[in-house]
C-alpha cells in the first residue's frame, strides 16, 4: 500500500513540487540541507531576507523556500514584488532555474534559496486561494525534499516576512522532541510577541495580541483540547502529519487555523516554551482577515480602551460546562444536563444533536463516544459555539471589563 506521503505527493501536491525535485537532482553537490524554512511573501521589503541571511542561514544549512506571490485580481505584477524578486537574485549566487523556480546559493553560508515566482500575471494565485496556496506550494516542496532525503529534519518550518526568528529557532524544536519515548507531535507552536511601541499601530497591535492570548487562555481554562495559538509565523509541522491532512488549505486567510485544526486530530500540538518569535507591528491588507485587518479596524476606533474586542469570560465558562457534559450526554438528553438555554441554543445552532445521534450509533464505549464528539467539536466548532454565545447571549467587552468580570 502506498504510504501517505507518497500518495499525497502523487495526487495532491502543487505542480512546483515536481519542478523543485528536478532542480535539486540537477545540482547534487549542493542538494543537501538540514532544515527548510517556508515563507510566503507578498509586497514585502528585502529587509527580512537580509536579516535571515546574516543570522539563521549562516548558522545552519537551510533551504529557504520563498514563494513570492500575488492574487490575480490586481492586474500586473506589483512593484514591491518585482523589486523583491530582483533584490533576492542580486543577493544570491548564480544557480539553476526551471519553470517558475530558481535555486541559488546564499553567499558565505551552507544554505540555499529556492525562489518560486507566483506574482506575474500568468502565474498569479487565485484570489480566493491567497496565502493558503502560497504556503502550500512551499510546504509541498519541503515535504517532497524531506521524503527524498535532501532535507535532514522531518519538520516543515513555516513563518512570515515580518517575523524575527531567534538563533535557537531550529535547535529548540530538535531539543524539545528528543525526549526518549515521546511520540512525535503533529505540529509545534512557538511563543510569539509583537514588537509594539507607543505609536497608534503599536498600541493597537498590543491590544489585539492581548485578545489573541485571552482566547487561548479561555480555551485552556475550559479544558479544551484545542487551546493553542494559530498564527502562521510560529508553526512547524511534522512532514508525515502534513501529508495525512493534505497540506495547507487553499484559503486567502485562516489557513494556519484550519491546518492546525486538522493536525490536532492526527497527533499532539506541542506548545514550545521557548524561544520567542518577535513579529513586527504593522498594518497590512495582505489577507482579508486576521491580525493585519484587525489592527486597521482598531486604528479607526476613537478610544482603544473602549474597543469591545474581547470575549466575555462567561463564554468560556459555558464552554467548560459543555465539555464537562459530553460524557453524560451519552445517556442523558441535552435538555436534562443542566445547561443554560443560551448554551443549548448554541449547541443546536452548530448541529450538536445530530452529532450526538451519530456518535451514539457508532460508539462501543464511553471513551469511544467522547473521542468521537471531541473530534466533531473541534477548533472550528468551538469557535462557532463561542461566536453564537457572543452574538446572542454574552456580547464582547473591552479589556477593563474582562478584568472586572474576572474579579467578579
Amino acid at each position: 500500500m502506498m504510504k501517505s506521503t507518497d500518495k499525497y505527493l502523487s495526487r495532491y501536491a502543487e505542480p512546483e513540487t515536481a519542478l523543485a525535485q528536478q532542480l535539486v537532482r540537477a545540482v547534487p553537490h549542493r542538494a543537501s540541507w538540514q532544515y527548510c524554512l517556508v515563507i510566503p511573501a507578498y509586497k514585502e521589503s528585502p529587509v527580512f531576507y537580509q536579516r535571515l541571511a546574516t543570522t539563521l542561514l549562516k548558522q545552519q544549512a537551510v533551504l529557504l523556500i520563498l514563494v513570492i506571490n500575488q492574487p490575480d485580481n490586481l492586474g500586473g505584477a506589483h512593484s514591491d514584488n518585482t523589486v523583491l524578486w530582483q533584490s533576492l537574485i542580486d543577493a544570491s549566487s548564480e544557480g539553476q532555474s526551471l519553470g517558475n523556480l530558481l535555486l541559488r546559493d546564499i553567499p558565505a553560508t551552507n544554505s540555499a534559496l529556492l525562489l518560486v515566482e507566483r506574482f506575474r500575471p500568468t502565474r498569479q494565485i487565485p484570489e480566493k486561494q491567497g496565502v493558503g496556496l502560497a504556503r502550500k506550494i512551499g510546504a509541498d516542496i519541503a515535504l517532497a525534499l524531506i521524503n527524498s532525503g535532501h532535507l535532514g529534519s522531518p519538520w516543515i518550518y513555516t513563518s512570515d516576512a515580518d517575523a524575527h526568528l531567534p538563533d535557537t529557532y531550529f535547535s529548540a524544536l530538535d531539543n524539545a522532541i528528543s525526549v526518549r519515548g515521546e511520540t512525535q507531535p503533529a505540529a509545534a507552536i512557538y511563543p510569539f510577541k509583537h514588537l509594539c511601541d507607543d505609536t497608534a499601530i503599536g498600541q493597537a497591535t498590543q491590544l489585539y495580541e492581548q485578545r489573541m492570548l485571552q482566547y487561548v487562555a479561555g480555551l485552556h481554562s475550559a479544558r479544551s483540547p484545542y487551546a493553542f495559538q494559530t498564527i502562521g509565523s510560529a508553526i512547524a509541522v511534522a512532514a508525515s502529519h502534513y501529508a495525512q491532512v493534505r497540506g495547507f488549505p487553499k484559503r486567502s486567510g485562516g489557513e494556519d487555523f484550519y491546518l492546525l485544526n486538522k493536525l490536532a486530530k492526527t497527533g499532539a500540538i506541542k506548545q514550545l516554551s521557548a524561544p520567542q518569535i518577535t513579529i513586527d507591528a504593522r498594518q497590512s491588507d495582505r489577507v482579508p482577515f486576521g491580525t493585519g485587518p484587525a489592527i486597521s479596524q482598531l486604528l479607526r476606533q476613537d478610544n482603544l480602551s473602549e474597543a469591545a474586542i474581547f470575549y466575555h469570560p462567561q463564554v468560556f465558562i459555558a464552554l467548560k460546562n459543555w465539555l464537562g457534559a459530553i460524557a453524560p450526554s451519552q445517556t442523558q438528553p441535552l435538555d436534562d444536563l443542566g445547561l443554560p438555554a443560551s448554551t443549548l441554543a448554541a449547541l443546536q445552532a452548530i448541529g450538536a444533536p445530530q452529532a450526538i445521534a451519530a456518535a451514539l450509533k457508532v460508539s462501543t464505549s464511553t471513551s469511544h463516544y467522547c473521542k468521537h464528539l471531541n473530534t466533531w467539536f473541534d477548533a472550528f466548532k468551538t469557535l462557532k459555539f463561542i461566536h453564537h454565545l457572543r452574538d446572542h447571549a454574552h456580547p464582547s467587552v473591552n479589556l477593563q471589563q474582562t478584568r472586572g468580570h474576572s474579579r467578579g
